[in-house]
């Protein structure tokens, strides 16, 4: 047995259990212990801030750069910079437990700097520009290691174009308006349509029709959307193989808030699937709807469901067809919490998260749900270890705010494949592991992430975390299972 408990084969004497059962406890020991200690220091530092009393706003360096009169026009700028380093432990961007030498650990800082350019010409209408630039310090990874043809590479992103859209809304007083040009999508937490903040180059963005009417009791957005490929080598252009249309209604004058959708993905059929040249035909419509609301002062809830349905098929680079299906798949999510009446506003709450996997290939039933265009980097484990895609996640939350400006949250998930014989998925939508005979199980295994969050002022923000993953029977049986450990601090400064 190793130093992170990990076993070389598939059975163990009682004695490594007992061992690897002392690690766990250590590890949860000590998160819990690192947990209580800044908790302490948070309630230190409460003490002399219950005292201060409210200051008037004072003039901040950057109002000059908003509102700046240009003719009829008023400009406002502004714009980010963040940084973030990140040292993985028995993972990396790519792969669990990679046996590449060198693969096995990774440390490196992330930087983002964004600048935008608001520009209002009417009381409703403006044109907004947003300038990128994302780079990566100290990875053991290149930018050619990430297969350009499949995905962009996340961590690296030069100066380029992320939004440059028009938008006019209640044109000539009517409850129409228009969103067009390049821009990021995103609606309600983000799990069903979102960029993917995250991530430091971006997960999605679009070259986007929005037509807009917002009338008494909805408003509702067509949506006629190409993605962008973003190129770490060259000016990002829209992805010619992906295109996506759909409805998204937000109900008004309900006692919660109530979201509804309809969209539709089809890929062409020479979109490349994966680094064998396989490609994907996919035509699909997810519809479903998303939930928001409060039952009186301490308890909150929300939810989303969604199901797909369409025509999904895989053709080898040989041209010999791989699969024909027929897609019907599901995915879910729910949540409760109660935030009790106390001065830290302290938060526990619980949370379900389902996507369908597909129990048999060969039935010409394809059952795996694939996520629609949402953000996966905090909801299945902040690790990213998993994607909304043959899951099973059950997880416990506890968050307080000792201050005003700072936030601690722990969470805790146990994660379970969804049908046995369908695969492991990983952060990029493509199978980590797979056991067809399904004799693997389904025991994925067990996360933990500690959070802090501090909003220092009105431009800083700090966040850091540790998070630590137990394997579970799964992934024993289906190849190397050393424990995973993440850590990361950020800091950004935006105006």
């Amino acid at each position: 047995m190793g130093v992170w408990g990990r076993r070389t084969g598939p059975l163990v004497s009682r004695t490594g259990c007992r061992g690897r059962s002392r690690e766990v406890v250590r590890r949860l020991t000590w998160a819990l212990a690192a947990w209580l200690l800044v908790l302490g220091g948070c309630a230190l530092a409460a003490e002399p801030d219950a005292k201060k009393e409210e200051k008037p706003k004072e003039p901040d360096w950057s109002d000059v750069l908003k509102g700046i009169p240009l003719g009829p026009f008023r400009l406002d700028i502004g714009g980010s910079v963040r940084f973030r380093y990140e040292y993985q432990n028995d993972f990396n961007q790519q792969r669990y437990a990679d046996p590449a030498p060198g693969r096995a650990k990774d440390g490196f800082l992330l930087q983002r700097t964004r600048l935008d350019f608001n520009l209002r010409f009417a009381e409703q209408a403006r044109f907004y520009v947003e300038l990128q630039d994302a780079r990566v310090y100290g990875s053991d990874f290149r930018t050619d290691d990430f297969d350009s043809r499949l995905h962009s590479c996340p961590y690296r992103n030069p100066l380029d174009l992320r939004q440059a859209y028009l938008e006019w809304l209640h044109i000539g007083d009517s409850p129409f308006g228009i969103k067009i040009g390049r821009q990021a999508i995103f609606y309600a937490d983000n799990r069903i349509w979102g960029p993917g903040e995250w991530g430091n180059a971006g997960r999605y963005t679009w070259d986007a029709v929005k037509l807009i009417a917002d009338t008494p009791l909805a408003e509702v957005h067509g949506i006629f959307a190409n993605r962008i490929r973003l190129d770490p080598h060259s000016f990002d252009e829209h992805d010619s193989s992906l295109d996506a249309y759909g409805v998204y209604a937000m109900v008004k004058k309900l006692p919660f808030r109530l979201d509804l959708f309809c969209l539709h993905k089809r890929t062409r059929p020479d979109q490349l699937y994966n680094a064998k040249g396989d490609r994907l035909d996919l035509d699909t419509h997810t519809v479903g709807f998303y939930v928001d609301g409060k039952l009186g002062k301490p308890w909150d809830y929300g939810g989303t469901l969604a199901h797909t349905f369409g025509d999904r098929k895989l053709v080898k680079a040989t041209g010999k067809v791989a699969s024909d299906d027929e897609v019907r798949a599901w995915g879910a999510n729910a949540r409760l919490g109660c935030t009790f009446d106390h001065p830290w506003q302290p938060r526990i709450g619980v949370e379900y998260s389902y996507a369908s996997g597909d129990g048999n290939p060969n039935d010409g039933r394809y059952g795996t749900f694939d996520g629609a265009f949402g953000a996966i980097d905090m909801y299945y484990g902040r690790m990213n270890f998993l994607p909304w895609m043959n899951l099973h996640d059950y997880q416990l939350s506890l968050s307080v705010k000792p201050i005003k400006k700072a936030k601690l949250s722990l969470d805790y998930h146990i994660f379970r494949l969804d049908k046995a014989k369908d695969a492991w998925y990983w952060r990029n939508d493509r199978p980590a592991r797979q056991d067809t005979t399904g004799k693997a199980g389904r025991d994925l295994g067990q996360e933990l992430d500690l959070i802090l969050n501090y909003k220092h002022s009105k431009h800083w923000e700090f966040m850091a975390g540790y998070c630590h993953f137990f394997p579970g029977t799964f992934i024993k049986r289906t190849g190397p299972s050393p424990d995973a450990d993440w850590f990361f601090f950020q800091t950004a400064y935006s105006f």
